[in-house]
């Protein structure tokens, strides 16, 4: 049986949705260094929020342009460096960075999408999460990044569910 570009979307968007909402009970899961269970539980958000990503930036990638293209490399680029344990080498933090390419890489994706007027809710998620993890780290107050994670995780399953609501393509997005 043949796989149709509507199947591999719907499968993107259910990646997206589960990445998306695991990622916010994850804000709820209290962090255990070197726990096997919350690795596991860390890379299964990773990875189904990377296929989201892609499927969500290949059902709209003709219209996005340039920045579009720059926030999607950059944040797929950075989801992929923090899957797995989080090592400090070099004396870089790679998690760290790596959520900071991927808020940052999402902004510059959220910026085309409003401008196309494509997955607002999801766009706007995401602008906000930013914002949460920028307050959160000039005034050291953790409960905003906290609250950063938790906003990036319904941007996805936003997203998610936009792109599973309709037929494939621009309509799609819309909604």
């Amino acid at each position: 049986m043949p796989i149709s570009k509507q199947m591999l979307t719907g499968f993107g968007a259910a990646a997206a949705i589960l990445g998306g909402s695991l990622r916010v009970i994850s804000t709820f899961v209290p962090y255990t260094p070197d726990s096997p269970g919350l690795e596991l539980l860390y890379g299964s958000v990773d990875i189904l929020m990377l296929f989201g990503l892609m499927t969500l930036y290949a059902s709209v990638s003709r219209l996005l342009g340039w920045t579009g293209f720059a926030g999607f490399v950059l944040a797929a680029t950075s989801l992929a460096s923090i899957v797995g344990p989080d090592p400090n080498r070099f004396g870089i933090n790679f998690y760290e960075a790596g959520a900071a390419g991927l808020l940052v890489g999402l902004a510059l994706l959220a910026g085309a999408l409003l401008k196309h007027r494509l997955l607002q809710p999801a766009a706007l998620l995401w602008l906000a999460a930013l914002a949460s993890a920028l307050i959160g780290i000039l005034s050291s107050l953790t409960l905003a990044v906290t609250f950063a994670g938790l906003l990036l995780g319904l941007g996805f399953a936003a997203a998610g569910f936009q792109l599973n609501n309709s037929s494939a393509g621009r309509a799609r997005a819309q909604r």
